[in-house]
């Protein structure tokens, strides 16, 4: 049978405190993640995934020589357009937090759009409860080009 299976570019996050449980991931979006409508649905399928069974999601698009939205197809997906992007916006990063508040689920998200040549944002990924870890992009990437001689 046809099956897709998207590029991975992910770093995933465990606790260990109650077995092996993941509670975050961070998602780079490729180049083949954006090519074909099977994959783009693939990966959003993936990401919902994650958000529907309360694991915190980073999602970030750096990708310029495709032209789609992987967060608004996620959204889609879950049945939340008003959570949408402008359709302009290409390149971008979002944290997603899911939480129950009063018996209610609920996905918190925060949103920066990108541009080539500016830094990178520093974006909140939360592991349990309210304990967040703050992840600085900007400071990766320029530590990743000094490692490799880039910068």
């Amino acid at each position: 049978m046809p099956a897709v299976f998207p590029d991975t570019f992910e770093v995933r996050i465990f606790s260990t405190v109650n077995g092996l449980t993941l509670v975050g991931a961070i998602e780079l979006i490729s180049p083949g993640n954006k090519d074909r409508p099977e994959e783009r649905r693939a990966f959003a399928s993936k990401c919902a995934s994650y958000l529907q069974q309360g694991v915190s999601l980073i999602m970030i698009d750096v990708v310029t020589n495709r032209r789609a939205n992987l967060h608004n197809e996620t959204m889609r997906m879950m049945a939340n357009p008003q959570k949408e992007m402008a359709d302009d916006i290409g390149l971008y990063a979002v944290a997603y937090r899911p939480v129950r508040r009063q018996d209610q689920a609920e996905i918190e998200v925060w949103s920066r759009p990108l541009a080539v040549g500016l830094p990178l944002p520093l974006l909140p990924l939360r592991l349990t409860g309210d304990l967040f870890v703050p992840v600085d992009f900007e400071a990766t990437y320029q530590e990743a080009c000094q490692r490799r001689r880039l910068a």
